[in-house]
């Protein structure tokens, strides 16, 4: 049997043949592993403040603890389940078989993350367990650019950010002295350029969450309005 490291893992793996063949299995002290195989985990990306749903498909040995589901029939781990996210989602630890979470800051992405299964998987010892790595990949929030960036003296305007990654909960307007109102704290606010604002303003918007913020300085153009012949 040829022992390697999972590329994107954390735990030692081993590739078996058996009928779950084409899957990777955690090794047990004397390399012969009774646990479930995991085939796949997903998801192992997404963006900051996203809210996902884990699955895990396993493949299960003879004499895994099951439970049947009796609406189709199938086969469930009947096992624990322990779901590490390695500080990449709140909660960042789960007992649930499909954990519900949401993603945290793409800041310090990626994420390691590991998937404990504890139970009886030969009939006999409860408290045999297989650890699984895997890496969670998080995009931070991003601002693209906003809209417009000019507009003419007196004249009105509705102004929009482009998010280029992330959920945006909360966000912060500041147009630098050339609009009224100057700041906004909505997502698509309505604003006049001042009549007496001609020239250029920096200006900001600050979008974030619950996990991290982001920071986008833009230009504002105000030109003057046209003279009444």
């Amino acid at each position: 049997m040829k022992r390697l490291i999972a590329a994107m893992g954390l735990a030692l793996l081993c590739f078996v043949g058996s009928s779950c063949a084409g899957t990777y299995r955690a090794i047990t002290g004397d390399y012969a592993s009774d646990a479930p195989e995991v085939e796949s985990i997903t998801p192992l990306h997404g963006v900051s403040g996203e809210q996902v749903q884990f699955e895990a498909t396993l493949c299960l040995p003879a004499g895994a603890a099951i439970t049947l589901d009796e609406a189709t029939g199938g086969k469930e781990y009947a096992g624990l389940y322990i779901w590490n996210f390695g500080g990449g989602a709140e909660p960042n630890i789960s007992h649930d078989a499909s954990p519900i979470v949401t993603l945290r800051d793409g800041l310090r992405s990626p994420y390691n993350c590991t998937l404990t299964l504890k139970g009886s998987c030969n009939g006999e010892d409860e408290n045999q367990m297989a650890t699984y790595g895997f890496t969670l990949a998080i995009a931070p929030i991003t601002v693209l650019g906003v809209a417009p960036t000019t507009g003419v003296a007196g004249a009105g305007a509705t102004f929009t950010a482009i998010i280029g990654s992330g959920t945006v909960s909360k966000y912060s307007w500041d147009f630098g002295g050339a609009c009224n109102p100057n700041g906004s704290n909505v997502a698509n606010p309505s604003v006049s350029f001042v009549n007496s604002a001609s020239g250029l303003y920096n200006c900001r918007l600050i979008v974030s969450n619950e996990f991290e913020l982001y920071e986008f300085p833009f230009v504002l153009q105000v030109t003057p309005a046209p003279t009444e012949i």
